[in-house]
């Protein structure tokens, strides 16, 4: 598994969509901060976002996505100068049964727009959630250079416009899919890619993580990471620590964890048998390094209720 999938499904990655939106000017919709990130696809005519980092309203039109990876606060507009209210007040009484639509404002210029979210482990504190900007806009005309996003976007217009057996299912697979495309998108188009993302990018850091992310079990050293990448020990370290801003004895242990989570949370492994699936010699010294990051010890975090149950 690539290391950008591994990371994903460490983080138990889920999608969906809340309602789409036909507006018409004036109008204006603040969404408060959220516990989730949140995406909006502009689905038909062009509006304005408004977010407390920039100065300016950014213009946003039909083929846009704009992406709030921390669930960050933002308002959508007609027109920089229009009020806004907040969403609650503008869905309340409406009918969401299959995504609404949700109608709201006057007579003037229509709009369409698809909102929805995604949603992670945030208890994992991964460092690629990390690396993601407050905002992330790609702008219609940019998915032609990128198909499988562009037709991402257009299946899931689709499904929420037709209702069709099974439908949720498919809207909630593309949502996820589309969380993919535009992680892809920003790491291909940015000229400096932040944290993990730039760590990812990199043909060196890049297969060094692919080596701890496919066996994490094994010994690994800094050295015998730098030897891997044909890289000196040094160089490696420093560049390593640049790009994901841990070391890479740090950054394992961490993967390690991530790893021994899924074992004892998902397939209910005894803590024994997770020690040594990630690499440790004895029970002890494992429990240390997960209580250490995870926070708990991992017999208490075994007992927790299961998510699948």
């Amino acid at each position: 598994m690539d290391v950008l999938s591994d990371i994903l499904s460490s983080l138990h990655l889920k999608g969906g969509v809340y309602f789409r939106c036909d507006f018409s000017a004036p109008w204006g919709m603040e969404i408060k901060p959220t516990p989730v990130a949140e995406f909006h696809l502009i689905t038909r005519g062009q509006c304005w976002l408004r977010v407390p980092s920039r100065p300016t309203p950014i213009p946003l039109h039909s083929g846009d996505v704009v992406v709030f990876p921390h669930g960050d606060a933002h308002t959508l507009l007609d027109a920089p100068g229009s009020e806004a209210v907040p969403a609650e007040k503008i869905v309340a009484g409406q009918n969401l049964d299959h995504y609404g639509p949700v109608v709201y404002g006057g007579d003037g210029l229509p709009a369409g727009i698809l909102c929805g979210y995604f949603e992670f482990d945030r208890e994992a504190r991964h460092p690629l959630i990390a690396a993601l900007p407050p905002v992330i806009h790609i702008r219609g005309t940019d998915t032609h250079d990128f198909a499988w996003l562009q037709t991402a976007i257009t299946f899931i217009a689709q499904e929420t416009r037709e209702p069709r057996p099974g439908g949720d299912a498919v809207v909630n697979r593309l949502a996820e899919v589309l969380f993919i495309q535009i992680l892809r998108v920003h790491i291909e188009r940015a000229e400096m890619p932040l944290g993990l993302l730039a760590a990812i990018a990199d043909k060196q850091i890049g297969a060094a993580l692919a080596h701890l992310h496919n066996a994490p079990e094994k010994p690994w050293s800094v050295a015998s990471l730098a030897n891997r990448v044909a890289m000196s020990r040094s160089a490696f370290a420093a560049r390593f620590a640049r790009l994901v801003g841990q070391s890479p004895m740090d950054y394992l242990a961490r993967r390690r964890m991530d790893k021994a989570r899924e074992l004892l949370e998902v397939h209910r492994m005894s803590v024994a048998a997770v020690a040594e699936k990630v690499g440790y010699r004895s029970e002890a010294a494992f429990g240390k390094a997960f209580k250490k990051i995870v926070g708990t010890g991992p017999g208490a975090f075994r007992r927790k209720p299961s998510p699948q149950a």
